[in-house]
């Protein structure tokens, strides 16, 4: 069965042909040419010439003298006459081919490539950590199913639920004697700096599940092949992920928190957590909120860039 292929960064495809290809780009030309000329000549030519010569002349020789006369008349017609023919093939005709190796080619001669020399580590049927002894710098092809795991769509939910009632609407529930320093139009001001904060240059977190491990991919939208795909048109799908392992988590204890791009992710993690009594509160209200997801991997964890995603 052919792979799909849906996600592939061609900066990182690019560069890493540099090191592990050749280098540049190959464009090659093909030229076909083929003269066909026919051509001739032809050349009439008539000639005629008249011509009168007289002569007067008296000669004095030891007493003796001598007179001469002399008459010459020049007459000439002639007629010349060439005809020539020369036949030569020329018909120009020119076919140029031009083959360019796309960053789609790269990708295919790549992996070909770090295949045949043993720079990859094919985990298709991953089952732990140990089993390929995976280490932070390598190379993996890996498969995991999409999850739907998502913050950035979590707090998209909430300001547009919060903006939907009305923050003056939703204040009213508010008991100023229990709920203070917070309101939900701070809340929403929170909220926005925060999202654009974990998605800034179009940059997020896909967290995908195989067997015991989660894998955690850094991707950008912008590299999705066709630009109607969204993340989560692929949730709950068996992707084929290949790149570079860039952290490793074996335990229960240490996790990764998808709040990091924050650079702030305690006071984020505080701010979230903040919040939770005043959606709550309009929970008991009969409002409808999202459900607040888990902003931590916890457990086995293997973070990776991945160069391409296929389905």
């Amino acid at each position: 069965m052919l792979d799909l292929l849906v996600y592939l960064d061609e900066l990182l495809i690019k560069n890493l042909s540099s090191l592990a290809l050749n280098g540049y780009i190959d464009i090659r030309t093909y030229r076909r040419i083929r003269d066909t000329t026919i051509g001739g000549n032809a050349r009439v030519s008539d000639r005629s010439s008249n011509g009168l010569d007289y002569k007067n002349q008296k000669d004095k020789i030891s007493g003796y003298k001598s007179k001469h006369n002399t008459c010459e008349e020049h007459y000439q017609n002639g007629g010349e006459r060439s005809l020539g023919f020369e036949g030569r093939d020329f018909d120009r005709r020119e076919q140029e081919i031009k083959k360019i190796r796309t960053v789609f080619t790269l990708h295919n001669d790549l992996i070909s490539n770090m295949y045949t020399n043993n720079n990859v580590i094919n985990a298709i049927d991953f089952k732990s950590i140990e089993e390929h002894n995976i280490k932070v710098g390598d190379y993996v092809e890996i498969s995991g199913c999409v999850q739907e795991t998502s913050i950035p769509l979590y707090i998209d939910t909430l300001i547009e639920s919060i903006n939907c009632y009305g923050i003056d609407f939703l204040n009213t529930f508010l008991d100023k004697g229990k709920f203070k320093g917070l309101d939900f139009g701070i809340i929403s001001r929170l909220l926005e700096g925060l999202r654009s904060k974990i998605t800034r240059n179009g940059t997020g977190d896909l967290v995908l599940k195989t067997k015991d491990t989660s894998l955690l991919l850094a991707i950008n939208e912008n590299n999705f092949i066709n630009n109607g795909y969204n993340t989560f048109d692929f949730v709950q799908c068996s992707c084929k992920i290949f790149g570079k392992v860039m952290m490793i988590k074996k335990d229960n204890e240490n996790c990764i928190s998808l709040l990091r791009k924050s650079s702030q992710e305690d006071y984020y993690q505080k701010v979230l957590e903040s919040i939770d009594p005043y959606l709550e509160l309009l929970r008991k209200n009969n409002i409808i909120l999202p459900k607040k997801p888990e902003c931590n991997i916890k457990g086995k964890m293997i973070m990776i860039l991945p160069i391409s995603i296929c389905i």
